[in-house]
């Protein structure tokens, strides 16, 4: 078995109101949950992991939209825009739990609208924005070889929003600190069957936890371990107690798991950044190739993503937002609701684009993605801009490429997060930041002087 090491890196990194958002989970209640907001509502559906940045929005947003969100899992999501099924929002048996408008967490439940037709009811809204972690390819390439692709034909466009890093959780106080991919391969495609396909700590079958192979998180990381999600024990079984429904579930299980020394080392499975909670942590990660493993964030510590931002931690991309067009390719809500999905679209890929003169072109101006970018860099979220970002890509865990973004963010990235990585200083500025701004950090933007 490859020797594990661990890397840490450090280098200078080159509101609100509140909308309702409404997301798919299990009915706990027999009393019908009130409706769900339907003034300006926007319909999203797909990652579970995703939600974080989707409430965080929200209440950027405040009273201007209501979003109501699904998280059946990121290729599942996908199905109701790019599947050949219908567009239906998913009327599916879950209940839609409304979030407390300033927080990831809590609220109350919330029922779909549904019109009859017949005998029968279904829902009556379509999903207008599908959700995801990784590429439509990677989900035709595994879970559903049937699904569409984006484009002319399908009469459908994909934009490109922050980005997130998938990770192996374990428990805070599990004494592992690192998993080479070639181990993770042995863990999760055998689950510790027999003794000579087990990797210890990771001993025990009842204690490593998957989600369902629809799931990004899932996807995105049997891209970086050479693990076909459909190979993954459990993966493909609902039913079993191994595979979490969701990343909120997934979280609970983890802790749930790790209620001794044994099996708080043994217990292991699989977040995205943007759903730890206390009492769990991410594994360093060393890919295929790496002679060390590598943290998303600079140490153990920090919330800079600096191993994300600067591609040293490989397990990262965009999120993917997939919605309906016309035949110029402008997007199309599905509800009679077309700017109300524009202005959550403009939100969510801001920081990959120059900010506008003014809201009046179309899309957001400097001072309000700088709201944007301060709302999903704190750590409770757990995602990076691509303002942030130094290297890019354009596949699953594909090659990087360097990267420089229209509009740079590390300073405002790194001051919301908590932790300007050392030696990077940061000038605050106002304005175009005349005689403040120089050097190599000649601009202005969000508050701080950055590269042009």
């Amino acid at each position: 078995m490859k020797r594990k090491n661990l890397c840490f890196a450090r280098g200078s990194a080159c509101l609100l109101g509140g909308a309702a958002l409404a997301i798919s989970a299990q009915a706990t209640a027999a009393t019908a949950p009130p409706p769900c907001p339907t003034t300006n509502a926007v319909y999203m559906s797909g990652s579970s992991s995703y939600i974080p940045v989707i409430q965080a929005v929200a209440n950027v947003l405040g009273s201007a939209v209501n979003i109501v969100y699904q998280k059946p899992g990121s290729c599942e999501g996908f199905l109701y825009v790019l599947g050949d099924t219908g567009t239906a929002v998913l009327p599916d048996a879950d209940a839609s739990l409304s979030l407390a408008p300033n927080g990831p967490s809590g609220g109350a439940a919330c029922t779909l609208p549904t019109i009859a037709v017949g005998a029968t009811t279904e829902a009556a809204a379509k999903v207008d924005i599908a959700v995801s972690d990784v590429y439509v390819a990677t989900c035709q390439g595994s879970f559903d070889t049937a699904l569409n692709s984006v484009g002319a034909s399908t009469m459908t466009k994909e934009y490109l929003g922050p980005i997130q890093a998938q990770t192996f959780a374990v428990a805070s106080a599990s004494t592992e600190q690192v998993i080479s991919a070639e181990a993770a391969y042995m863990v999760f495609g055998f689950g510790a069957a027999t003794a000579a396909n087990t990797i210890n700590p990771w001993n025990t079958p009842g204690d490593i936890y998957v989600r369902f192979w629809d799931s990004g998180t899932l996807e995105s990381i049997a891209t970086a371990i050479n693990l076909p999600g459909g190979k993954w024990v459990n993966a493909t079984n609902k039913l079993s107690a191994q595979t979490a429904g969701n990343a909120q579930t997934m979280a609970s299980d983890l802790l749930a798991a790790a209620t001794t020394t044994a099996s708080t080392n043994a217990t292991i499975g699989i977040l995205a950044s943007s759903n730890y909670v206390a009492g769990l942590r991410p594994l360093a990660f060393q890919a295929v190739g790496q002679s060390c493993g590598y943290l998303p964030d600079s140490s153990s510590t920090a919330h800079d993503k600096l191993n994300v931002r600067q591609g040293r931690y490989a397990i990262w991309g965009p999120e993917h937002l997939v919605v309906n067009v016309d035949s110029n390719g402008n997007t199309v809500g599905q509800n009679s609701n077309t700017a109300s999905v524009q202005l959550v679209l403009n939100t969510l890929v801001a920081t990959s684009q120059a900010p506008a003169a003014s809201s009046a072109d179309g899309g957001v101006t400097d001072a309000e993605e700088g709201t944007i970018i301060s709302a999903i860099s704190v750590p409770a979220v757990g995602v990076i801009p691509q303002c942030a970002m130094q290297v890019i890509r354009t596949s699953e865990i594909g090659p990087e490429a360097s990267y420089a973004p229209p509009a740079a963010c590390s300073c405002a990235f790194e001051e919301a997060a908590g932790s300007v990585v050392p030696g990077h200083t940061c000038t605050a500025c106002t304005g175009a930041g005349t005689g403040v701004c120089t050097g190599a950090t000649p601009a202005c933007h969000f508050g701080y002087c950055e590269a042009e």
